[in-house]
């Protein structure tokens, strides 16, 4: 294992290289600001980033990445920064992550877009990290449960996610997303199947599913409405007994509003969000198959920033053109006593009416930040 950190180490050291050394998509939307554009006209644009505005038969190859166009098909791939929200602080995958390494890539009929990804993650373990994921007694599921310290243990974590997007009439816009997390193993054809939420294969002891929804809606020309929705799981009392001491009720979700305003060089965009993460969102037994991502040894949620067990609001402000963009947003929220380092055979879990949280004492949790990015 100790092999396999100081390559993983070697490889992040190269991919920041690269990655801070990167131009600029030239066909693609790297950031929001596209999508304010689109609502200030009062057209709504998908909330992925990077995606191709335009489409040309072209193979493009940057310091870093590669984008290349099959019109209506495209393929990126490499080492670049990804969101899937419209919300500041993504339920279920967001730009909380520094940058993502691995491929994304889609179908795009204006009204209809398909889109698949597949991203890579840092797969070190500490030594307790290791013992906890090779310990088949937590999870009664899985299909190793019984072999002593023989659970899924290769070193990889893998996610897949697909989303299929509608948008309607220029100002609806609808997708249903699934993400499926593979940890401990070699990822196959299985394990990229679309329809994997249909069947949550959780129980196998190396997969962990999560269905995502997003809607967005324009009534106006620069005025939107969106929200997003993610269930880790879901127990249903008179289907799932004893359920209640295995998986509880998972869910993650924010809604928001925004107005985009245009000056001669800036789209102005104030904003308000509520956001709802439920106790035990995000969380598993093992390290691989909790929804984070290893940075520099620290795991980052990959959807809600800060992570799970807190309830509150975002307001927020954004100022950007294509070269410059300003953001200052104030958040305050209640934090309760669980976070993702909370082991998941906590007795706690077992407290069914806590699932919803934030759960037991909270403690309020208040940000003010401001950034400047420039020359992207």
């Amino acid at each position: 294992m100790e092999k396999v950190r100081k390559i993983v180490t070697l490889q992040t050291l190269v991919l920041i290289f690269i990655f801070f050394n990167t131009k600029g998509f030239s066909e693609i939307t790297a950031n929001e600001v596209y999508l304010l554009s689109s609502i200030y006209t009062g057209k709504d644009f998908t909330n992925i980033t990077p995606y191709p505005i335009n489409s040309n038969d072209d193979f493009e190859v940057y310091p870093g990445f590669f984008y290349k166009s099959f019109d209506p098909l495209w393929l990126i791939g490499g080492i670049f920064e990804t969101n899937w929200s419209d919300l500041e602080r993504g339920v279920y995958l967001s730009d909380s992550l520094p940058y993502v390494t691995g491929f994304m890539g889609g179908y795009d009929a204006g009204s209809m877009r398909i889109v698949s990804a597949m991203y890579f993650f840092d797969p070190y373990l500490t030594e307790d990290e290791l013992k906890r994921q090779k310990d088949t007694s937590f999870d009664g599921n899985s299909d190793r449960s019984g072999l002593e310290d023989f659970g899924y243990s290769d070193p990889l974590k893998t996610l897949f996610i697909h989303r299929l997007e509608f948008n309607l009439f220029d100002r609806v816009r609808l997708s249903l997303n699934e993400l499926n997390l593979i940890g401990g193993k070699y990822p196959d054809l299985s394990d990229a199947n679309p329809f994997g939420i249909a069947h949550n294969n959780l129980g196998e002891g190396f997969s962990n599913n999560m269905l995502g929804v997003d809607a967005s809606i324009i009534p106006t020309k620069g005025w939107q409405i969106y929200g997003q929705f993610a269930m880790d799981d879901f127990v249903v009392p008179d289907t799932e007994g004893g359920a209640t001491d295995y998986k509880p009720t998972a869910f993650a979700w924010g809604v928001g509003t925004r107005l985009v305003g245009k000056t001669s060089q800036y789209y102005i965009s104030p904003k308000i969000e509520y956001y709802k993460i439920y106790t035990w969102m995000y969380n598993q037994w093992a390290p691989y198959l909790k929804y984070t991502a290893k940075y520099d040894e620290e795991d980052i949620p990959i959807g809600f920033d800060y992570g799970n067990d807190m309830e509150g609001y975002l307001i927020g402000l954004d100022i950007a053109n294509e070269t410059t963009r300003y953001k200052i947003t104030f958040e305050h929220y209640l934090k309760g006593e669980i976070d993702l380092e909370t082991p998941y055979d906590d007795e706690r879990k077992e407290d069914v009416e806590g699932w919803p949280g934030p759960y037991g004492e909270t403690t309020p949790f208040i940000k003010i930040s401001f950034s400047i990015e420039v020359g992207f």
